[in-house]
């Protein structure tokens, strides 16, 4: 077996591994078990636990980047793309939660190790990046009427899914929770909201 294709076996079992036991209760072991492959290759890979995880970290980046190009098309108007996110992360969260799962647990790790915070940094910056380029743009607050940058938008709407993602792995079996992401439409409609 070729380098690439034993570093490709041992990203896929870490990510099975720690999508299913949780960063802190996955041995090197458990990987090396799952890729059946000796701990030492791991080791040789990835140097140590926290390196494969920050090459997981770029994995998850990756698979979400790749479901991003799936869903957004370029001739999406802004609230197009709002809504696609919304939909996407409904989609993903029923259909892949240990997408989520992941990135919650590095999430958890970030708060302790400066690597792996600067990974999350760099994936959740991508997101919010095409959350401002694609929905938020300066036309479309002007549209809205919003007195909040579109910098500040971006992060409230990223923030709006990651809780409700959070809240839906919490409670698996309750559905309206996924289907909640739709109240983030609300955010299109930030200047016809009136009070009575």
């Amino acid at each position: 077996m070729n380098q690439q294709n034993q570093q490709e076996k041992i990203l896929d079992a870490a990510y099975t591994v720690i999508a299913r036991e949780g960063y802190v209760r996955t041995s090197l072991r458990q990987i090396a078990q799952e890729a059946q492959v000796a701990v030492s290759q791991i080791s040789y890979h990835f140097e140590n636990k926290e390196g494969l995880l920050l090459a997981v970290a770029r994995r998850v980046a990756n698979k979400y980047y790749d479901y991003m190009q799936l869903y957004l098309k370029p001739e999406m108007s802004p609230i197009e793309k709002g809504e696609c996110f919304i939909r996407l992360y409904q989609e993903v969260l029923e259909d892949d939660p240990s997408l989520f799962r992941v990135l919650y647990d590095l999430v958890g790790l970030a708060l302790w190790s400066e690597p792996v915070r600067d990974q999350v940094r760099e994936i959740f910056e991508g997101i919010t990046t095409q959350i401002t380029e694609g929905v938020f743009t300066e036309e479309m607050v002007g549209k809205l009427g919003s007195k909040y940058s579109p910098e500040a938008l971006s992060s409230l709407f990223f923030s709006g899914i990651f809780g409700i993602g959070v809240q839906s792995l919490l409670e698996p079996g309750d559905k309206k929770i996924v289907r909640s992401l739709d109240a983030l439409n609300v955010i299109f409609r930030v200047g016809k909201v009136e009070l009575t």
